[in-house]
């Protein structure tokens, strides 16, 4: 079974698309983090018709075997610890509306070529999309471990708390950034 090591010379072409009883999801194989490959093949699709999140799956064309994958659901964050500008936007209902990136995951054969950061960004894109019509300011998450958290810092993710793994995205950031 290959493990998540290397880089790959070539990025793999991918789609991204909501996930569905067509997707082969037993395949999916992720040796490093167990909940994240018990995820995708147990419960993603069950919570998916559910409403719970919104599962979204990266194929490669002409295929249906899930060789990535993300979660979205919404969420509401404590002012005080997002940020300044949160915390004075939303003081008067004591809540920030956001959309919290639940869990992603790459299989361990396509593990360097660069899936993760494309599932990210989709991920980003379509809560930019939820935020304008019905409202978010932030994309959330907990990162996996520290170099994992650092590839979300380099795509403008910050830590709510120095030293812990829970981070955000100010959506208007990600907006301006998607507009230059």
């Amino acid at each position: 079974m290959p493990l998540a090591t290397g880089a790959r010379p070539e990025p793999i072409k991918i789609l991204i698309e909501p996930l569905d009883s067509s997707h082969d999801r037993g395949a999916f194989v992720c040796a490093s983090t167990q909940k994240i490959q018990n995820y995708i093949r147990n419960n993603a699709l069950k919570d998916h018709d559910l409403y719970k999140v919104r599962v979204y799956v990266a194929v490669r064309p002409n295929s249906k075997a899930v060789i990535g994958y993300y979660s979205l659901v919404l969420t509401a964050l404590e002012p005080a610890l997002v940020s300044e500008e949160a915390e004075n936007k939303f003081s008067r209902v004591r809540a920030v509306p956001a959309i919290y990136l639940a869990m992603l995951g790459v299989s361990d054969e396509c593990a360097g070529a660069k899936i993760g950061k494309n599932l990210t960004k989709d991920a980003i894109v379509r809560a930019i999309t939820i935020s304008e019509i019905a409202g978010a300011y932030a994309i959330a998450l907990d990162a996996l471990d520290d170099e994992v958290a650092d590839m979300y810092a380099a795509l403008g993710f910050e830590k709510f708390v120095e030293g812990e793994r829970k981070m955000f995205l100010a959506l208007a950031v990600a907006r301006a950034a998607a507009k230059s």
